[in-house]
C-alpha cells in the first residue's frame, strides 16, 4: 500500500540493534546500510522501511506511527517481546482488543526514540 516509510532516529546503531531484533519475527531484514541511512525489507529485500539519523539533515525528523503486518498471533507475539527486550515502552499489550475492532489482534509500542510501531494480525475492519 504505501512505496517506503521512514523515521527519524538518534541513533543508527542503536535504531539497528533495536529494529533487527523487532523486525525478524515479522520476516523483515536489513537491505542496505549506509552512515546516513539504514533500510529494511522483506526477507531482507525490497527497501521499504527506512531510518535516518535526525541529526544528519534527512528527510525524516522524531516521531512516527507505523502498523507493521504480522501473519500471525505469535509474531505479534515475538515482535512485542523482542521491543519490550531492546527498550520500547508498552502503549498496548500484545493481545486482543476488540474495542479497537473485532479480531484485531494487535500491539501498540513506542521505539527508544518515541516512534509509535503497532503490530497487527488479524482485521482491523
Amino acid at each position: 500500500m504505501f512505496d517506503h516509510l521512514s523515521v527519524g532516529v538518534r541513533d543508527l546503531t542503536a535504531a539497528r540493534a533495536f529494529y533487527d531484533a523487532f523486525l525478524a519475527p515479522l520476516g523483515h531484514g536489513p537491505v542496505q546500510e549506509s552512515a546516513t541511512e539504514l533500510a529494511y525489507g522483506p526477507g531482507g529485500t525490497a527497501a521499504q522501511f527506512y531510518l535516518y539519523p535526525v541529526d544528519g539533515g534527512q528527510v525524516a525528523g522524531l516521531g512516527a506511527h507505523i502498523a507493521f503486518a504480522a501473519e500471525s498471533r505469535a509474531a505479534v507475539d515475538a515482535a512485542y517481546a523482542a521491543a519490550l527486550a531492546g527498550g520500547a515502552v508498552s502503549v498496548r499489550a500484545a493481545g486482543l482488543h476488540p474495542d479497537v475492532a473485532a479480531g484485531y489482534y494487535g500491539a501498540v509500542l513506542l521505539d527508544p526514540d518515541g516512534n509509535k510501531l503497532e503490530i497487527v494480525a488479524g482485521t482491523m475492519h
